[in-house]
């Protein structure tokens, strides 16, 4: 997929379908079951979240109005949009103060970002000593570059990362996992059956193309409805197959010594 440039993704946050994609996804969206099993993800996860929260990476921050039980809700991005109330530095960093949040939220941001180490650290830095991060990011899907992509996780990947940046993993788990997952992945492969170059080779795909994406598409996603057990698994199953991961993670609390300064 061709990396989108600043000026692409400053019309995207701008367009007024954004959000709903994201959180109303209909059945012939390519993307309909991994946005619909990231959304109720956070629709299980956002009412946890008291206080001050920071969206790092928001995007057109699509999921602002889950976290209605918040004090303040501060949407950071590297570019500028609509939704966006504070701009990142060229370096990514937020410029926040240390332990300044309640809560962080990284939805399907890490992937994008050239050093995730640094990010998750970050997101520890400004976070409470007792407050939560929510990161979800990509398992097994195509390259998508906005303008970059760098790296795909396995969930016990991503508890490692977050656990080696200094949080207490409270709840992992696999996003849009097994027969959801394969629809998943037929739809983004269908995107790539084409032969550019061999006219006689690449027309009668791309009429393929156009039959699956009209045809078969909605009929997948609507029979996938029947596996929506599968939507959202934790990381002690034994499925292996799936196209998102997401930790839930606490910043610990400052121990004794360190709350006294002793």
């Amino acid at each position: 997929m061709t990396a989108q440039t600043s000026e692409t993704i400053s019309v995207t946050l701008a367009a007024k379908d954004y959000v709903q994609l994201r959180t109303q996804a209909g059945w012939r969206d390519i993307n309909y079951l991994q946005l619909t099993d990231l959304y109720r993800l956070l629709v299980r996860m956002a009412p946890s979240f008291r206080g001050d929260v920071f969206d790092y990476g928001c995007g057109g921050a699509p999921y602002r109005a889950l976290f209605k039980n918040c004090r303040q809700y501060v949407a950071a991005d590297v570019t500028p949009g609509p939704a966006v109330n504070k701009l990142l530095g060229a370096d990514g960093l937020t410029g926040e103060p240390e332990a300044h949040y309640d809560g962080v939220l990284s939805t399907q941001v890490l992937e994008h970002v050239p050093d995730a180490v640094r990010y998750l650290r970050e997101c520890h830095r400004i976070l409470r000593p007792g407050g939560k991060l929510l990161v979800t990011t990509h398992g097994f899907v195509e390259e998508h570059g906005c303008p970059y992509d760098f790296r795909r996780w396995t969930n016990r990947g991503l508890e490692v990362d977050v656990t080696s940046a200094g949080f207490r993993v409270e709840e992992s788990g696999k996003l849009t996992t097994e027969v959801r997952a394969v629809c998943q992945l037929a739809h983004q492969l269908m995107l790539h059956l084409r032969c550019d170059g061999r006219p006689l080779v690449h027309y009668p795909l791309a009429v393929v193309r156009r039959l699956y994406f009209l045809l078969a598409m909605p009929v997948l996603n609507c029979f996938a409805r029947g596996f929506e057990h599968q939507g959202l698994a934790s990381a002690t199953s034994d499925l292996t197959l799936y196209t998102g991961v997401f930790v839930l993670a606490t910043k610990p609390p400052l121990s004794t010594e360190q709350s006294t300064g002793v």
